[in-house]
């Protein structure tokens, strides 16, 4: 069992909010036993002068990173590798999102999560299937001849394949009988909205029905406008519904990552959609399509975005220095909002006693100086 320790002299951030200075926090790995004001004296500190002290960061869609993509090699060595990546950056736990794939790479993957979930503990939080069941027409960087319409058949299988792994689901609503979503729901996973062309009632019943959640807000969606309010209106309408938004400055512009916090507030989070962190600038083999990385930019052939570049640190800080976004704003939306969806604010999301010690120390420029698994400091 690793030491016990605090740290001191921080400005904490418990995932809702910044509290009062003067509080310290004391950790015997691999939780948080207190936060307190008189932290025990015998035990060894860590004095951070004044840096911010949050909850490690979650994310609900990561594709890949390090080098390595979860729907391209799904071996253990590989998401590894991605894991790691992001780790470094301050998320302490995440999704591998499986994009739409051969049957054999979904199974494999499906399959290799499985097998590193209970080692991982609470980094691997399990898969969020990205497809098959995406509108065409709307299907982004998704190769096509991969998308497949939902029978009930399909359905059984993937649920089959993915029980106790696959923590949330992206679909297009309009593809959805009532039926066929019924066979979904009933897995318990989080079932989100995307890739998709819904008009407003339908995304209003594919959310009445039990869809909780909207992928990658803005991006693959048609723009709202005045006689068709569309998907994008019953997101922001629906109180029920939350959605993740990639703040890159490139997918999403600033004003309307502003305006969506202002309309839905604690219902919108950060993803990072990362499929290329670390990635260098040249031509991306990504399976049967060739992307090009472009100033951190990746685009297919088409010359649609393909994913992104960025870590969750990177989004938070753009949130902060570029959208205008309040600070414990930003903190909140990679940290007790996605922790919410997962339905495990009672472990992660937030510093309180009883909490995984998954913490992230920031900088002057909000990005990690340290980061703590389950007590334990990470090599950056």
């Amino acid at each position: 069992m690793l030491p016990a320790f605090i740290l001191k002299n921080g400005r904490i951030f418990d995932g809702r909010s910044f509290l009062s200075p003067g509080f310290s926090v004391v950790i015997r790995p691999p939780h948080i036993v207190a936060i307190t004001p008189h932290p025990p004296t015998h035990l060894p500190s860590v004095d951070l002068k004044g840096k911010v002290i949050a909850p490690g960061y979650i994310d609900l869609q990561v594709n890949g990173g390090g080098g390595k993509y979860a729907s391209m090699d799904p071996s253990e060595k590989s998401f590894h590798q991605i894991l790691d990546a992001h780790l470094k950056h301050g998320t302490t736990s995440m999704l591998l999102t499986i994009t739409s794939s051969a049957t054999n790479t979904r199974r494999e993957a499906i399959e290799t999560i499985r097998n590193m979930m209970d080692k991982e503990h609470s980094l691997l939080a399990g898969a969020h299937l990205e497809g098959p069941f995406l509108n065409p027409s709307k299907k982004g960087a998704h190769h096509e001849p991969w998308l497949q319409p939902p029978t009930p058949d399909l359905l059984k299988q993937i649920i089959n394949e993915g029980m106790d792994v696959v923590r949330a689901m992206t679909v297009s609503p309009e593809l959805f009988t009532s039926g066929n979503l019924d066979i979904l729901l009933e897995t318990g996973w989080v079932l989100s909205a995307g890739h998709s062309t819904a008009s407003y009632e339908t995304a209003v019943s594919f959310f009445d029905h039990g869809g909780q959640m909207a992928t990658h807000l803005f991006n693959t969606m048609p723009p709202l406008s005045g006689r068709e309010p569309g998907i994008i209106t019953a997101i922001f309408e629906h109180k029920g519904v939350k959605a993740g938004v990639i703040a890159d400055g490139h997918h999403v512009h600033p004003a309307a990552i502003r305006l969506a916090h202002k309309i839905m507030g604690e219902r919108l989070f950060l993803v990072s959609d990362a499929t290329f962190l670390g990635q260098k600038d040249g031509a991306v083999y990504f399976g049967p399509t060739t992307f090009k990385m472009k100033d951190g930019i990746c685009y297919n052939q088409e010359g649609k975005l393909a994913g992104s570049s960025i870590s969750m640190a990177q989004a938070v800080q753009y949130c902060i220095t570029q959208a205008g976004i309040p600070e414990a704003d930003a903190l909140r939306m990679a940290t007790f909002t996605p922790a919410s969806v997962l339905g495990a604010t009672d472990m992660i999301g937030r510093l309180g006693k009883g909490m995984l010690a998954n913490i992230v120390v920031l900088g002057d420029n909000w990005l990690p100086e340290k980061v703590y698994l389950e007590g334990q400091e990470v090599e950056l």
